[in-house]
């Protein structure tokens, strides 16, 4: 998973010092609002913070608005990816320094070393696939459907974690399927009852079903992306709002 940390980081370094990324002013279509350098300085200063809280042994995670030492990107583009890499490779040393199950902050509380290292993957993942798709990049085009699913699965997590319960995501029985046609574990069941979600890795028959590469469903699934390049069984707007209410970043 470090390793892979590490590949995802240089791919997203790679896109924005590109020729093609410009002056980093260019906007991110997938971040509305967001230039190229404010995509830039979220990344490196995630990955600085939870470096910090890491290293720290906080039961706190490190306030977004905290002065981190090294948490602005340079203006040259050219020292831009020098720097997400510092950043990517200081958050890896942080991992290694100690046991991946000691306890640290994270976002409502202490957890596991382990889990910040599969959130910071697929934070990465996704953050990628935003600059690629702003610079013209064709997108993720290493990323095996093992991670591609994994990346769908960790947002999944996020949500029956923190947001299983949200009105936005309530419904009244609505089910959907997705399945991940080049990755024999990559299905999900979701159903949105009136008390809240609940997402389930199993085949079922739903009121939609949404198929295609593990790729292009991570990002739909995050929101990157429409449902163009998905074959789609049954209603389509039952998809179109699931993934419009669990896409939110």
């Amino acid at each position: 998973m470090r390793d892979q940390l590490l590949l995802q980081a240089t791919a997203f370094a790679d896109a924005v010092s590109s020729e093609k990324a410009g002056d980093l002013s260019g906007p991110v279509p997938t971040c509305p609002d967001w230039t190229l350098r404010d995509l830039v300085r979220h990344l490196g200063r995630v990955h600085r913070r939870v470096t910090a809280t890491i290293t720290s042994g906080s039961e706190r995670m490190v306030a977004r608005d905290a002065e981190i030492p090294d948490g602005e990107p340079p203006e040259s583009r050219d020292e831009v990816a020098t720097w997400v890499l510092a950043g990517a490779a200081a958050l890896v040393e942080a991992f290694e320094a100690g046991p991946s199950d000691r306890e640290v902050g994270g976002f409502v509380g202490p957890t596991p070393v382990v889990w910040w290292e599969r959130r910071q993957l697929h934070e990465l993942l996704v953050h990628r696939l935003d600059a690629e798709i702003a610079v013209g990049i064709e997108p993720l085009a290493d990323v095996s459907p093992e991670l591609a699913v994994d990346g769908i699965a960790e947002w999944y997590d996020l949500i029956t974690a923190f947001r299983s319960g949200s009105r936005r995501l309530r419904g009244t029985g609505e089910t959907v399927h997705l399945h991940a046609t080049d990755e024999p574990s990559g299905e999900w069941f979701i159903v949105r009852g009136p008390e809240g979600v609940t997402i389930t890795r199993e085949h079922g028959k739903a009121d939609v079903a949404v198929r295609g590469p593990a790729r292009a469903l991570l990002a739909a699934v995050t929101g990157r992306r429409g449902l163009d390049d998905l074959e789609v069984f049954g209603d389509p707007a039952h998809a179109e709002d699931w993934i419009r209410v669990a896409a939110l970043d």
